[in-house]
């Protein structure tokens, strides 16, 4: 369940530029390499290119069971994939490689982004989950994420988790009891009867949820949330 803004984390800071790090200087980057499984082949084919001009290693599958058959190398890298796939489903693999001990973070994609999908690929330790069109900056971001958390590098978040408590703060007792309910997976029919309103009416607190938290689809709000948690979780 999500938690209540703390006092301690209300305060308003000027977002700055994103620091640059090792992983943005080509003379300095490390050994990294991005598994990309996508069945639809010219969104696999763009997803790949994109990342191949921002000079990053790509190998590229169009099934999950093709990757579990040919996966061998550990390398730093991550694991980008389609949560619909045929046969083998994006998350029947991530289930798998999780129970095996899969040492590459995995970041899930979908054009069929429900909130109950979402949560389960998050819950079961997907470390992103971003909905199709998959733009460039947030393909990059998740690369970049990944390669941090390899290679240890210490990046000061601060300023993203401040946003998120300063927007939590803005919501009314009402949206902040609809978002719990988001986060928890239920779907607007769901959290209608739950509240024994109107589905209207959920659809409209949800709106100014997101506008109210800046967040441009459901998975954003989500990861916001969870990371959020997981953040003031740890500063307890």
């Amino acid at each position: 369940m999500l938690r209540q803004p703390r006092d301690r984390f209300l305060r308003r800071r000027k977002q700055e530029d994103e620091e640059r790090t090792e992983f943005d200087d080509l003379n300095t980057r490390r050994e990294f390499k991005v598994f990309l499984v996508e069945d639809d082949e010219p969104v696999r084919r763009s997803l790949k290119e994109a990342l191949e001009e921002q000079n990053l290693v790509v190998e590229d599958y169009m099934t999950a069971m093709e990757f579990y058959r040919d996966f061998r190398d550990v390398v730093p890298g991550v694991l980008i994939l389609d949560i619909r796939l045929p046969g083998m489903s994006g998350i029947a693999l991530q289930e798998k490689l999780i129970a095996e001990d899969f040492p590459l973070p995995i970041v899930m994609i979908s054009g069929h982004a429900d909130v109950p999908m979402a949560v389960k690929a998050l819950q079961n330790g997907a470390t992103d989950f971003l909905c199709k069109p998959v733009k460039l900056d947030e393909l990059l971001q998740v690369a970049r994420r990944a390669y941090h958390c390899h290679y240890n590098i210490k990046v000061n978040l601060d300023g993203e988790l401040d946003a998120t408590e300063e927007s939590l703060s803005r919501l009314t007792s009402r949206e902040y009891e609809v978002l719990g309910y988001v986060v928890d997976g239920l779907s607007s029919r769901e959290i209608a009867t739950k509240l024994t309103v109107s589905t209207k009416t959920v659809e409209a607190h949800r709106a100014r949820i997101n506008d109210k938290m800046r967040a441009d689809s459901v998975a954003h709000l989500i990861r916001m949330c969870v990371n959020y948690d997981a953040a003031t979780q740890a500063g307890d």
